[in-house]
């Protein structure tokens, strides 16, 4: 098995408007939408769209529509660690999007439904995915101390910690990448950066503390990268996006997130992992919704001459 990605199920309920509300205001939809998503569903997809081999683990509630979440299947991705939740409704986002931004409100439902904690110890199927898996993903869409379980028992543990909460020591040391975007790199490093450089620092200041390798994406500005290495220096670089015309960010982010998980499965550098995920993203943003968007491993590939490339950085 290549990749496992453990992560959210939600119905997405995406709403497009002429401009985001303010707080107490009331906009009309131009048109609606719902669809699945969730950022576990999202970068299972994304992955196994990039070329990668894709289990996913997940709770959906004892509402959920078959039809939709096996909906996965049409992307080869295997899903026999998908566990109903008795009692429990499936997760649900509500997502406004106007001129490529979006709001964003989640309802965990099932999500947040997952075992007790002496439970866990006795998902056989799960554990063995887990541990024969060359990357295993997570996200805090799902209790911590099921991503901390999930953390002891992968080869390689690649965790996107959104949305932004303050972590454990402990479970910082196991990931390898750690990706945030700038308000988690702030939760976790304790304030948002204002540049690149500035962002360096921080992710560098965290392989300093233990981190393995710290991934921060910055928007349209691109990302940085840093990477602690046993008896070396921490190296690492500041890798810029492509400009291109945004129609829809949701999602990008896990675009990004699957793209650079099915890179280093595959035996790729981080450096060079980070710039085919930023390929991945950058073509992510130029269509609407979230699984559609999303590149497969060939276009990725194509759109890598258009990445800049990235530069060296140290503190």
């Amino acid at each position: 098995m290549t990749v496992v990605v453990v992560g959210s199920v939600n119905v997405d309920v995406v709403s497009e408007v002429e401009r985001l509300p303010a707080p107490g205001e009331t906009v009309l939809a131009l048109r609606s939408r719902t669809n699945l998503g969730g950022k576990g569903s999202n970068q299972a997809v994304a992955a196994a769209r990039a070329g990668g081999r894709v289990e996913f683990v997940a709770r959906v509630g004892a509402d959920a529509d078959p039809g939709l979440w096996k909906s996965l299947l049409e992307y080869g991705i295997g899903l026999t660690a998908v566990r109903e939740v008795p009692d429990s409704r499936t997760g649900t986002a509500y997502i406004t999007v106007a001129g490529g931004e979006n709001q964003i409100v989640v309802d965990p439902g099932a999500n947040f439904g997952w075992e007790s904690e002496s439970g866990l110890d006795g998902l056989t199927v799960e554990a063995g995915l887990l541990e024969t898996a060359q990357v295993v993903v997570a996200q805090l869409e799902i209790p911590v101390r099921v991503v901390d379980w999930i953390s002891t028992r992968a080869r390689r543990f690649i965790l996107n910690a959104a949305p932004a909460m303050r972590l454990s020591e402990d479970l910082l040391r196991r990931c390898d990448p750690l990706i945030v975007n700038e308000s988690e790199l702030a939760a976790v490093s304790g304030s948002v950066p204002e540049t690149p450089e500035k962002a360096f620092a921080q992710v560098r200041a965290l392989c300093l503390r233990g981190v393995p390798s710290v991934v921060a994406t910055l928007g349209a500005a691109g990302s940085v990268w840093a990477q602690s290495v046993a008896g070396s220096p921490v190296i690492g670089a500041y890798q810029p996006a492509p400009h291109v015309d945004t129609v829809d960010s949701t999602g990008a982010g896990d675009a990004f997130v699957g793209a650079l998980a099915t890179a280093l499965a595959e035996g790729a550098e981080l450096g060079g992992a980070v710039a085919f995920a930023t390929a991945a993203g950058a073509l992510a943003v130029q269509s609407p919704g979230t699984h559609a968007s999303y590149p497969t491993g060939d276009r990725i590939a194509a759109a890598l001459a258009a990445v800049p490339r990235s530069s060296p950085l140290t503190s």
